[in-house]
This record gives structure tokens, C-alpha cells and sequence, in this order.
């Protein structure tokens, strides 16, 4: 515990020593005062359900508070969600707006909002334009994108991912379950809701537009690092059992400077290995839906380097895995 704790400090001693209702009337309380801390922890909890119910669109309102009372990671969270349409419509003219008034007092939101402004986007905050697709091969369909991404934005996602790492895991083609596995070997971190920002949203929906999807297909973004040795043994994307299968999946390789790691697809005799800001598309199914084993694919070990690359799973249909755009029926804050 440090010499003067938090409000947050304090509710989780509470909740630790399994005093629930005394962490979430401290909290709440605090919260109704204005306190800026109070309100970021009170919107953290409604995001993760914990200690109490998941409302994004009072986590997004909460989130809004904090931020007018001077928390920054919250205002840049409140501006992540307006983008994202988290509890309520995307808006990304307003949610870019948040980030300028952020920006003018706080280094972090600055920088993020410098790379933004450096891309061409629209109104909506989708891509004005794209570098050509090469087909690799046919069957697969494998397309490689060059220069997806640009180096500032490549360096961008491994900063913001890179405190975030741990062993990876794989889902189980039997049970469906996740765990860590000997198949693969790197370290990786899921880009959900509270650790992207409006950058990170962004890369989200230019991977759509290269891919003719729409943003909402996509799973969340997933940063991976290999280092020398560590490998990701032949495998398929495809989830057990899943109606709403994962379709396609891009990769883009966000360094250079490591040797081995290439992508391969043993069905086409072809193994990539992308440039800085690179990136790969295929596709995991057949016409009917079912997987198509010849998507079966591998990360190469690694030999010498840091090898990084984020993946992105894009699904059949619209897929929201944690309930973002499932309107609030409160319109109190606390």
C-alpha cells in the first residue's frame, strides 16, 4: 500500500478482504463528490463487470466525468469509446475532439493524436486510401498488403503493447478452451476496449477496409512478440464449433531487423516475410462456412531478434465481444 492511498487503493484493500459493499459504497461515493480517481475506478468497474453489473454506456458517461475532473487516462478512455461506439453511437468527429482537448495538457494524448492526424482519413475515421493487394496464392487466398501501416504507427502499437505481454495461449480444436500450449511459444497481449486508444481504432478499420469488412467483424487486435526459438507450429484460425466463424485473418509485421519468423502456408509452398508495416489477408473457410485445412499456416521459429506482428481475426458477421454497443437503460452516472 503506498504512504497516501487512493480511493482505489482503498477499495481494493476492501475487496481483497472480501468487503464488497464497503468498496462500492467508498467508491461511489467518492464518485458523487467529483472525485476524478473515484469516477475513472467506479467506470473501470462497470467495464469489467466487477464488483459490479457491465454497463458501457455508464462506464463511457463515467468515463467523460473523470476525465472533465482531471484524470487523463480517463479522458483518453472517454475519447476511445465515443470512436468506438461503446454504449452508445460512434462518433468519431466528436471522439477526435475529445482527444484535441486532451492533447492540449496532456503529452500521451499529444502524441497519439499526432500520428492520427498524420493519416488520411475521412470523416468517419475510415482510410481515403490503400496500397494494392498482391495475391500470393489462390488456394489459400493469401493477399500481401505493402506498407499497411507506416513505421511511426508500427512503433506506436509495440510501446503501447510491450508492458502488456504475457505468454501466449491457443484455444483447443476440441474443447473450445484457452490455455497456454507448447504450439506456441511468443508473448502477446490483447488490445481490448480500456488498453487501445483512437490510434489503435484507427489501424482497426483500415485492416476493414483492406479486407472489405467492417470494423465490427473484427476481434480485438492481438500484439505478439517472438523472441529467438519461440514459434507458432502449424495450425488453422478456425474456432471449434463457432456459428460465427472467424473468415479471415490478417497479419501485419510491425519491425525488421530479426532473422527466421517467416509465415508459411505448407498448401501453397509459401512462406512471407513482411517488411516493416507490412501486411498478409487470408482466408480460413470454404463457400459453405466450413475451415478450410489448406488455411493451415505457421510462424517459423525465430533464429536471431525480436520478431513482432499483430493479427486480427475478422469474423463472418458483426461480432461484439463485450457487449460495447448494448445500449444503457441508466442515465444516472452513480
Amino acid at each position: 500500500m503506498a504512504e497516501n492511498p487512493t480511493i482505489a487503493d482503498e477499495a481494493a484493500r476492501l475487496l481483497d478482504a472480501g468487503a464488497v459493499e464497503r468498496a462500492v459504497h467508498l467508491v461511489s461515493d467518492a464518485a458523487r463528490r467529483g472525485d476524478a480517481g473515484a469516477l475513472n475506478e467506479l467506470a473501470l468497474w462497470h467495464v469489467y463487470g466487477s464488483p459490479v453489473r457491465r454497463d458501457f454506456g455508464l462506464a463511457r458517461l463515467l468515463f467523460g466525468r473523470a476525465g472533465e475532473a482531471g484524470h487523463k487516462t480517463a479522458a483518453i478512455t472517454h475519447a476511445v469509446f465515443v470512436a468506438l461506439g461503446a454504449g452508445a453511437d460512434p462518433d468519431w468527429r466528436a471522439a477526435l475532439a475529445l482527444l484535441r482537448a486532451a492533447a492540449r495538457s496532456d503529452p500521451l494524448a499529444a502524441r497519439q493524436l499526432t500520428i492520427i492526424d498524420s493519416m488520411d482519413l475521412d470523416e468517419h475515421g475510415r482510410p481515403l486510401s490503400l496500397p494494392g493487394a498482391r495475391e500470393r496464392a489462390a488456394s489459400p487466398d493469401v493477399q500481401q498488403f505493402s506498407a499497411l501501416f507506416s513505421s511511426e504507427e508500427c512503433a506506436h502499437l509495440i510501446t503501447l503493447s510491450a508492458p502488456l505481454l504475457v505468454p501466449s495461449i491457443v484455444v483447443d480444436s476440441r474443447t473450445g478452451r484457452q490455455s497456454p500450449n507448447p504450439i506456441r511459444t511468443s508473448f502477446g497481449t490483447v488490445l481490448g476496449p480500456i488498453q487501445q486508444d483512437m490510434v489503435v481504432h484507427a489501424l482497426n478499420m483500415r485492416m476493414a477496409a483492406a479486407t472489405r469488412t467492417h470494423v465490427d467483424q473484427g476481434e480485438p487486435l492481438v500484439v505478439l512478440r517472438y523472441e529467438p526459438g519461440q514459434q507458432y507450429r502449424e495450425h488453422h484460425d478456425g474456432l471449434p464449433g463457432e456459428a460465427n466463424q472467424r473468415g479471415r485473418t490478417v497479419i501485419a509485421y510491425l519491425n525488421d531487423g530479426y532473422d527466421g519468423g517467416e509465415t508459411s502456408f505448407a498448401a501453397a509452398d509459401l512462406a512471407i516475410k513482411g517488411g516493416k508495416g507490412d501486411a498478409i489477408s487470408f482466408v480460413n473457410t470454404l463457400p459453405d462456412g466450413r475451415i478450410d485445412e489448406r488455411s493451415r499456416h505457421a510462424g517459423q521459429p525465430v533464429t536471431r531478434g525480436s520478431k513482432w506482428i499483430c493479427t486480427r481475426w475478422i469474423r463472418e458477421k458483426s461480432f461484439d465481444p463485450w457487449g460495447l454497443r448494448t445500449p444503457s437503460p441508466h442515465v444516472r452516472t452513480v
